[in-house]
């Protein structure tokens, strides 16, 4: 798999559209690893976890698509670029949380955990 970020320095350099294709790009990836693996949260409590993180991540991927479509240096990009970076957040918390009820596995949980800290550093690289 390609690196998902540049070494710093980089992103400086990339036109805003380019550097929102690489956020869109990371955040979908962990998007779908997520939703993938808390397909498998089999106890009771999981189910709800599990569709706590689904909603989570769909708002946070909506957010990202508002921003994108939204011409550079739009004030409402901005303000859906920080709900984007907030909701990957939330997630982790809830992450962290399936983690400590036996829904998810350590070696996933370090898994979604690197695919959320890269998407959450290529919004950050568009909010700085």
């Amino acid at each position: 798999m390609d690196a998902v970020i540049d070494p710093p320095g980089r992103d400086r350099a990339q036109p805003t559209g380019e550097r929102r294709v690489r956020a869109f790009r990371a955040t979908d990836h962990f998007a779908l690893a997520a939703w993938q693996a808390v397909r498998a949260f089999a106890k009771p409590e999981g189910e709800s976890l599990a569709r706590e993180i689904r909603r989570a991540v769909a708002r946070s991927g909506g957010s990202l698509v508002a921003a994108a479509s939204a011409p550079e240096g739009d004030e409402g990009a901005r303000r859906a670029l920080q709900s984007a970076h907030q909701g990957l957040l939330e997630i982790r918390y809830f992450l962290y949380l399936a983690r400590r009820l036996g829904c998810l596995d350590l070696k996933r949980y370090k898994e979604l955990a690197a695919l959320q800290e890269a998407a959450l550093r290529e919004l950050a690289s568009l909010l700085a």
